[in-house]
């Protein structure tokens, strides 16, 4: 313990005994209204008092300041979309420096050693850099386990001693965020309402347009979340708790969600696109006055982040590997609704009568991907001469697929008219079973995601699965095989045959095995070329040629001689 932080006091004896004093006002007003204190109530106490009888030598220096404002310059980059995306875009990298740079400080914070940073007024970014320490960080360096938590009671219970004593009024709203944070990560009502107060103090510094007024719709959330369930039901299974009925259900539903309500400008910056009429909305049991704009408003608006809990917990990737579903050849596919490249779909009546393709690829801007999708297009007379829709689907948005099909038919010299399903959520990923369990880690690049691989699903017109491929992420696939099985399976469905090993169209097919010889040349003709080697190998000529081959018999005499 020797190299930490404390020096003896430099300050005199009438600033430490006013610092001293303004510290236990702060005690004495979080003890207004009690008549008993809890154990955690009364630890509580007993720590803010050691921290006021130890002040005298637990003094900030230079070390401390810089300290606090490594973590400080990490979470609190030059602009407010690096912020945002370092905050909610989530990456293994994060977490990894995190751990290297910081896990030491975590650890001494989580054991108390930087408590006294909370109750110094005179610099109040040390309390910001202490609840990152405790709040934030953890939830990086643990993510999947209980110890995620750990520190939550602690750091809240800083936090609103600092609050008491006034630190945050003199912090800017970008820094007040992570007061804020801790307040909304509590499982307390209470503390969800302080955490709104202290929020709508600090928007009233923020310009109607400032990406930082998303957060007033985040904390609303989680106040409705808590009012219903008295807890977060996203952290049930994490914390091993077992979920009521209703919270089941909540956690199905799709519609509620924690998504950022920004939007990106064309020179890339995040904007905060609010309503022009205020509204009241009930959210659960909650009602407030949202800042979002109704649909009238704007119509096609699409948050660029997406944010799938109150603590965005790392478990989903895991879930979503347990539930995604396992189509097998012969199923009814699923009828989903999904947003794609060129607007909502509904996939039964996109299919129609058609034959179909769905292929799935890892992610947008990638290198296989694009020659893929390049190649799809540039086959665009096959499909339509084999009567098939084709359809691909990818784990980004559909915005981003808009950028990204501008690239494709850029570098691969075709234009992309086919809808791409923006599947950021991996709903339809998962009712396929096109999820990759060998790629889970829960850093990807979306939200509680794993990588999905190269499936590709045949459809016939019936809306049966006639054929599954599944070629991992980074193998491109071949076209041409996916044609002739197209080929073979559309002669099968017509004409009753097989196709063998390595068949392409005009080559001979084999006759299934549930056909008796008579029938085979009954159903073939004489001209058939019907040739028995075994009783249950019988090969005849491709049946989809006969009205050719015909039309070449009556033209000339002879010329089938040479026909396989």
């Amino acid at each position: 313990m020797a190299d930490l932080p404390y020096i003896q006091p430099s300050e005199s004896a009438e600033v430490l005994g006013h610092r001293i004093q303004q510290s236990l006002q702060g005690i004495l007003a979080g003890l207004d209204g009690r008549d008993t204190l809890s154990g955690p109530d009364m630890e509580n106490l007993r720590r803010e008092l050691r921290m006021v009888v130890q002040r005298e030598r637990l003094q900030i220096t230079a070390g401390v300041i810089d300290k606090a404002e490594q973590v400080l310059a990490y979470m609190l980059r030059p602009n407010i979309e690096e912020c945002m995306n370092l905050w909610f875009g989530k990456s293994e990298q994060t977490d990894q420096e995190i751990w290297n740079r910081f896990g030491v400080d975590v650890a001494l914070a989580s054991k108390g050693h930087y408590d006294y940073w909370a109750l110094d007024d005179e610099h109040p970014r040390l309390l910001v850099a202490l609840a990152i320490l405790l709040d934030q960080f953890p939830r990086n360096m643990y993510r999947g386990t209980p110890q995620m938590y750990a520190c939550d009671p602690h750091c809240l219970a800083l936090v609103q001693s600092g609050l008491r004593i006034g630190v945050s009024g003199r912090l800017r709203p970008l820094e007040r965020v992570f007061l804020c944070l801790v307040l909304t990560h509590s499982e307390e009502l209470d503390n969800q309402h302080l955490c709104m107060a202290e929020w709508d103090r600090a928007m009233k510094e923020l310009a109607s347009d400032d990406p930082l007024n998303a957060f007033h719709e985040i904390f609303h959330r989680h106040v409705a979340v808590i009012q219903r369930f008295g807890r977060f039901p996203h952290r049930n299974k994490i914390l091993q708790r077992m979920n009521t009925e209703g919270e089941e259900q909540f956690l199905a539903n799709n519609s509620f969600r924690f998504d950022l309500p920004l939007i990106r400008q064309a020179n890339g910056a995040f904007v905060f696109t609010g309503t022009v009429k205020k509204r009241t909305v009930k959210l659960l049991d909650h009602e407030y006055q949202t800042l979002l704009p109704d649909t009238d408003e704007t119509p096609h608006v699409a948050f660029e982040l997406e944010y799938e809990g109150p603590d965005n917990v790392f478990t989903k990737t895991r879930e979503q590997l347990e539930k995604q579903g396992y189509i097998r050849i012969g199923d009814h596919v699923p009828d989903v609704t999904a947003e794609t490249s060129v607007g909502p779909i509904n996939f039964h009546e996109f299919i129609g009568n058609s034959w179909c393709v769905l292929f799935s690829h890892p992610a947008d801007f990638t290198p296989v991907c694009t020659t893929e999708f390049g190649a799809t297009a540039k086959l665009k007379p096959e499909w339509s001469r084999r009567g098939v829709k084709v359809i691909g689907l990818s784990v980004d948005s559909a915005q981003d697929h808009a950028r990204w099909i501008a690239d494709i038919n850029e570098t691969q010299h075709t234009q992309v008219d086919f809808p791409i399903i923006a599947d950021k959520d991996r709903r339809v990923s998962m009712l396929f079973g096109m999820l990759d369990a060998t790629t889970f880690h829960h850093g990807a690049t979306s939200l509680g995601a794993t990588m999905t691989v190269r499936n590709v699903f045949i459809i016939s017109p019936s809306k049966r699965v006639e054929l599954i491929l599944s070629y991992p992420a980074s193998i491109g696939r071949n076209f041409n095989e996916i044609l002739r099985v197209i080929d073979a399976m559309q002669i099968s469905a017509q004409y009753q045959v097989a196709t063998p090993a390595n068949w392409q169209p005009g080559d001979d097919t084999v006759v299934l095995p549930f056909i008796s010889d008579e029938e085979a040349e009954r159903i073939f003709g004489n001209e058939s070329g019907f040739r028995k080697v075994r009783s249950y190998l019988r090969y005849v000529r491709d049946p989809s040629l006969r009205s050719f081959l015909g039309s070449q018999a009556h033209a000339a005499p002879g010329a089938r001689e040479g026909t396989n």
